[in-house]
C-alpha cells in the first residue's frame, strides 16, 4: 500500500473489526470467511462463488461476499469486490460480480489494496480502499439490521496531486447474458425504456449518446424457473461532487445495459452544456477537460434492493412502497402481465400466480395492463390509479391452443411452421427483452423445440398458436428421425401422435460425449441444471462433461434427483476462462476445459484455478499437480477469421477475442501452422518452465470441431495437424459448447472407445484414459469403425505397410458419402462410400506416419430442419505408424512445399 493511501486508512474515524453482533432478531455478521467457519458463511446458488479467503457480510436476511484481495476478480488480478449476493437461506445467488473501472476502460480497473470489516449495533460494514492511477477509491458495503432487503453501497473518490485523474467513473455488474435488464427511472418514469436495451459493450465511447439513459434504477431478473428465482434492483441515489470551496454539486450519471453488462457511468463535473438529462456531442467534447483534481471529493450512493422472486414488481414495489396497491387476476396462471404507462412507456412487469392473481404498486396516474401469454396470446386494458387501492376486473384471455406431448421416451421435438405459420416458440420469458445493436437486434426468445427426458417430470402439454406444422422427433445421430403434420385449432387441445425415434445404428464399444458444455453455474449461463439435463437426454448423448467458466461443478447430484442416473453418465470440471490482460499475458490465456477436476465446496469458486497473469505450463501444472489423471482441452483456439486459408498472414498487433488462444498466444502473436514450433514466432509454446519443464502447448487435448465457431474449423484442423506432424500428440476434439436451448448440445459430438459401452458399467478412469490416449473421432452424425492391421485410433501399428480398414455407418436421414484419407495431414484419397460399406486397402509407407479419416456428406432437408447450420462430417484421431518398427514413433514433421 502506497503512504498516502496508507494514511488516509490510518485517518479514518471507523475503527475496524472482524466480528458479530445480535441487533433485534438479526444477527449482524462481518467477517473473514476461514477453514473454521466456512461451513456456515459459504453461500450457493446458481453463481456462488465465494469461499474461504473472502469476506461475509449478514444482517440474518440477505448474505453478501466480498472477494479476498488474493483472489482474481472480473477485470483485475486482484479481488476486493462485490462477488456473491441472495438470501442467507435460499441458494439463490444470481450475481457475477462487479468492478469499477476508471475511464470506462477494462484496463483501468480500480484495485483493491485492503479489505476490513466492523459490526456496530444497528449495521454491518465491510470496506475496501484501492485506487487507479492517482484515484483513490473507498467503498463501503452496508447491511442494516432493521432492512432486510437492501444492500447500501457507498464510493468515496479523491485525487491524489500531480497524477492521472478520472473524467469518467464507471460502476459495472456484469451480466453475461445470466439475467434479464430492466431499465427505469424514478425520477423521470417517462424516460424508461424497459427491456428493451442498447448495446454499450459493442460500441465505443464515441456513440455514448445512443446507449445512455437518464435513469437511476437497473433490475436484473433471474429466470422464473430457476430453482429459486431472485430479482436484483441497482438504484444509484445521488452521485454528489464535494469541492475544496466548499460547494457541492450533482453530477451527471447515466444507466447503461444490455445482456453482457449492467453499469452506471458518471461524469466526474457537471456539463457546461445541458442540464445532464442528455448527452450529445457538445457533452461529449467536453469530457476530455473533465477531471477530479487534489482537494475535491465524490461520493457515489448506491443500493442494490433483492425480492425472493423473478419480476420487476419485485424492486418497484419497494420504491414505490407508499402508492396505491393495484390487484387483478388473469385467466389463466403464469400469464405474464406487463404495466406501461399510458403513451407505452414500460413501467414495471409482474406475473399472474397459480390462481391467477397478480398485484403492483403504482402511483396515481394513467396505465394500461399489457398482459402476454404462451401460444402468442395477448391483450391490452386502459386503467386508472388513485390514491386508493384498487382491484381490476377480470382479465380474460383466449383460451389456449395446446398439443399434448408423447410420454416415457426421450427425445427432441422441432416444429415447424407450415401454411405462413411461423415456427412456434416454446420456453421463452415473454418479456420482450431486446438489445439493439448497431445493424442488428438480439431478442430473448424461446426456441422451436421441446426437450423430453422421458420421465414423469417431463412436460405434458404445450402452447402454441393456430395453425399447421411439421414436427419432427429425434434422439441423436444414432437414431432414426420420425415426423408427422399436425393442425391445431384455437381453443383446443391436440394430440401429436409421433412414433418415437428408434436406434438405426449400432455404436458397439463406443460411448457418445460432449466436452463441453454449459448451464447455470457458468457467469453467462442461466439455463437451469435440471433443463441442461433433459437437453442432453433429448440428444442421446451419453456422457456429460461438466464445464462452467471459473468454477468447478459435478452434475451427478440433478442426474440423482432426476432419477435419470441410468441413462447419463457425467464427469465434474471447469472452464478456465482469461478475462483480465495482464503483464505476463497481456491478451490472456484464452479458454480451456479440465476434467476430471473434484469440487471444493468451500473453497474460492469452488477450487477452480487460478489464471490470471500466468502462463499455460503454470496452469498446467496446477491441474497435474492436484489430479495427475486430469484431462486439459484448449477450447476454440481460433476465432478471427483473417486466419482462414487464403487471407494475409497477420503480423500486427493483436486486436480480436481474447479467447481463442492461437490468435494471440496471450501475447498478441498468432500462432503459425505453416512454420516449426521451434521458429522465433513459435517459441514461445514450447518453452520449458524452468522449475517444472511443463510448456504452453501441453494441452492433453483441443478443440478441432466447436458448435458455436464453425467458421474455424479449417484452420483449426489446419493447426492440429500441425501439432501432430512435429510429435505433439493432442488429442483432437469435436464440442458443443451449448450456452442456452438455442445453441445445440450433443453435437458436435465425441465417439470413444471403451472396453465397456454402457451408463451401468461407465468407468471415469478408463474413460479419460482412452481420451487422452486418443481414442476418439468427432462427428455431426455419420459413425465410423476404423482399423489399420489391427490397430484403432490413437495406437501404433508397425511396418511399412498395413491395410486400412474403415467402415461408415449413419441413419438414413443423414447423408455420409464422400470417403478422405489422409496420411500425415495430406489427403491421400477422396472417394464415394456407400452407408454401412467397409471399406479396405493396402497403405505403404517410407518413414513414420500417421493416418486419419473423414468423413462428410451434404446436410438433407431434414438434417438442415434439426441440425441448422450444421453439415454431416466426422474425422479421426491419429493412427500411429512405426514404418522401420524401432518401436518409436517419429514424427514426420511439416509437409514441404
Amino acid at each position: 500500500m502506497n503512504q498516502t493511501l496508507a494514511a488516509v486508512v490510518i485517518g479514518m474515524a471507523m475503527s475496524m473489526s472482524a466480528a458479530t453482533s445480535m441487533a433485534g432478531a438479526a444477527e449482524l455478521v462481518a467477517t473473514r470467511i476461514t477453514a473454521e467457519n466456512a461451513a456456515q458463511y459459504v453461500q450457493f446458488g446458481p453463481d456462488a462463488a465465494g469461499g474461504i479467503g473472502d469476506w461475509i457480510l449478514s444482517n440474518g436476511s440477505v448474505c453478501a461476499v466480498i472477494s479476498g484481495i488474493a483472489h482474481e476478480s472480473e477485470l483485475s488480478v486482484r479481488g476486493g469486490t462485490l462477488i456473491d449476493l441472495g438470501y442467507c437461506d435460499r441458494e439463490d445467488d444470481h450475481y457475477v460480480g462487479a468492478q469499477d473501472l476508471i475511464d470506462s476502460s477494462r484496463d483501468t480497473p480500480v484495485n483493491i489494496e485492503r479489505v476490513d470489516a466492523k459490526v456496530g449495533p444497528t449495521s454491518a460494514v465491510i470496506r475496501s480502499f484501492g485506487g487507479q492511477g492517482g484515484v483513490i477509491v473507498e467503498t463501503s458495503y452496508r447491511l442494516d439490521a432493521d432492512v432486510p432487503d437492501k444492500l447500501f453501497i457507498s464510493k468515496h473518490l479523491t485525487q491524489r496531486d500531480g497524477e492521472p485523474s478520472v473524467a469518467l467513473y464507471t460502476s459495472i455488474f456484469f451480466n453475461y447474458h445470466s439475467l434479464v435488464p430492466f431499465v427505469a427511472s424514478t425520477a423521470d418514469p417517462r424516460r424508461s425504456n424497459g427491456f428493451v436495451q442498447e448495446s454499450f459493450v459493442s460500441r465505443g465511447p464515441t456513440e455514448i449518446a445512443t446507449f445512455a439513459r437518464t435513469a437511476d434504477l437497473i433490475v436484473a431478473l433471474s429466470p422464473a424457473d430457476a430453482e429459486a428465482p431472485i430479482t436484483y434492483g441497482w438504484q444509484m441515489v445521488s452521485a454528489k461532487r464535494s469541492n475544496a470551496d466548499g460547494t457541492i454539486v450533482d453530477l451527471p450519471f447515466y444507466a447503461l445495459a444490455d445482456f453482457s453488462a449492467l453499469s452506471f457511468l458518471a461524469i466526474t463535473e457537471p456539463f457546461l452544456t445541458g442540464d445532464g438529462s442528455d448527452v450529445g456531442l457538445l457533452q461529449l467534447l467536453e469530457v476530455p477537460f473533465t477531471e477530479l483534481v487534489a482537494g475535491d471529493e465524490i461520493r457515489f450512493e448506491e443500493v442494490l434492493h433483492l425480492a425472493p422472486r423473478a419480476d420487476v414488481a419485485g424492486i418497484t414495489d419497494r420504491i414505490y412502497a407508499d402508492a396505491a396497491k393495484v390487484s387483478g387476476r388473469i385467466s389463466e396462471a403464469g400469464a405474464i402481465v406487463h404495466v406501461d404507462l399510458s403513451d407505452g412507456t414500460p413501467f414495471s412487469q409482474t406475473s399472474a400466480d397459480n390462481r391467477g392473481e397478480f398485484s403492483v404498486r403504482l402511483p396515481t396516474g394513467a396505465y394500461a395492463l399489457r398482459v402476454v401469454a404462451a401460444g402468442g396470446r395477448d391483450l391490452s386494458v386502459p386503467f386508472q390509479v388513485g390514491e386508493a387501492d384498487a382491484t381490476l376486473e377480470m382479465v380474460d384471455l383466449d383460451a389456449p391452443s395446446r398439443v399434448a406431448l408423447p410420454q416415457g421416451s426421450p427425445m427432441r421435438l422441432t416444429f415447424k411452421g407450415l401454411d405462413g405459420a411461423p415456427d412456434p416458440l416454446f420456453g421463452g420469458n415473454l418479456l420482450g427483452a431486446v438489445e439493439l445493436q448497431d445493424e442488428s437486434s438480439y431478442r430473448l426468445t424461446g426456441v422451436n423445440q421441446i426437450f423430453l427426458m422421458g420421465t414423469d417430470r417431463d412436460p405434458t402439454y404445450a402452447s402454441l398458436p393456430p395453425g399447421k406444422y411439421r414436427v419432427y422427433a429425434t434422439r441423436g445421430p444414432e437414431y432414426s428421425l420420425e415426423k408427422v403434420e399436425v393442425v391445431v385449432e384455437a381453443g383446443n387441445d391436440t394430440v401429436l401422435n409421433i412414433s418415437e425415434p428408434s436406434l438405426v445404428v449400432e455404436t458397439t464399444g463406443f460411448l457418445s460425449a460432449d466436452f463441453h458444455v454449459h448451464s447455470g453455474p457458468s457467469f453467462d449461463t442461466v439455463m437451469p441444471r435440471a433443463k441442461r439435463v433433459a437437453t442432453y437426454l433429448a440428444e442421446g448423448a451419453e456422457v456429460l462433461v461438466a464445464t462452467e467458466h471459473e468454477t468447478v461443478f459435478d452434475f451427478q447430484p440433478t442426474i440423482d434427483r432426476l432419477g435419470v442416473g441410468d441413462r447419463v453418465a457425467t464427469i465434474a470440471g471447469t472452464e478456465i476462462t482469461g478475462e483480465v490482460g495482464s503483464d505476463r499475458t497481456p491478451y490472456t490465456l484464452g479458454h480451456a476445459n479440465a476434467f476430471p477436476v473434484d469440487a471444493q465446496a468451500l473453497a474460492f469458486r469452488r477450487g477452480a484455478f487460478a489464471n490470471e497473469n500466468r502462463r499455460w505450463r503454470e496452469v498446467i501444472d496446477d491441474l497435474k499437480a492436484r489430479r495427475a489423471d486430469s484431462l486439459i482441452q484448449l477450447n476454440h483456439a481460433r476465432w478471427d477469421d483473417r486466419f482462414a486459408p487464403g487471407r494475409p498472414a497477420w503480423e500486427e498487433d493483436w486486436s480480436g477475442d481474447r479467447a481463442a488462444y492461437f490468435d494471440h498466444m496471450g501475447i498478441g502473436r498468432s500462432f503459425n501452422a505453416g512454420q516449426p514450433l521451434g521458429s522465433e514466432g513459435n517459441r514461445r509454446l514450447i518453452e520449458p518452465d524452468p522449475v517444472t519443464g511443463r510448456r504452453d502447448i501441453d494441452f492433453d487435448a483441443m478443440e478441432v470441431m466447436n458448435g458455436i465457431s464453425r467458421e474455424s474449423e479449417i484452420a483449426l484442423r489446419r493447426d492440429w495437424l500441425s501439432l501432430v506432424s512435429q510429435g505433439e500428440k493432442v488429442v483432437a476434439t469435436a464440442n458443443s459448447d451449448s450456452h442456452n436451448a438455442s445453441q445445440q448440445v450433443g453435437l458436435p459430438r465425441n465417439m470413444i472407445a471403451v472396453e465397456e459401452d454402457t451408463i451401468e458399467a461407465f468407468d471415469e478412469a478408463a474413460f479419460v484414459s482412452a481420451v487422452q490416449r486418443g481414442r476418439v473421432y468427432g462427428t455431426t452424425g455419420p459413425m465410423l469403425e476404423v482399423t489399420l492391421d489391427d490397430k484403432g485410433l490413437g495406437e501404433m501399428v508397425a511396418g511399412a505397410s498395413a491395410e486400412l480398414t474403415v467402415r461408415v455407418s449413419s441413419a438414413p436421414w443423414i447423408d455420409a458419402s464422400t470417403l478422405t484419407i489422409s496420411v500425415n495431414g495430406k489427403a491421400l484419397r477422396s472417394f464415394p462410400v456407400a452407408n454401412s460399406e467397409v471399406v479396405a486397402f493396402k497403405l505403404g509407407f517410407e518413414k513414420d506416419s500417421y493416418v486419419t479419416v473423414e468423413v462428410s456428406g451434404d446436410p438433407g432437408e431434414d438434417y438442415a430442419v434439426v441440425y441448422p447450420e450444421f453439415k454431416p462430417y466426422a474425422f479421426t484421431n491419429p493412427i500411429y505408424v512405426d514404418a522401420n518398427s524401432d518401436g518409436v514413433w517419429t514424427a514426420p514433421g511439416l509437409a514441404t512445399r
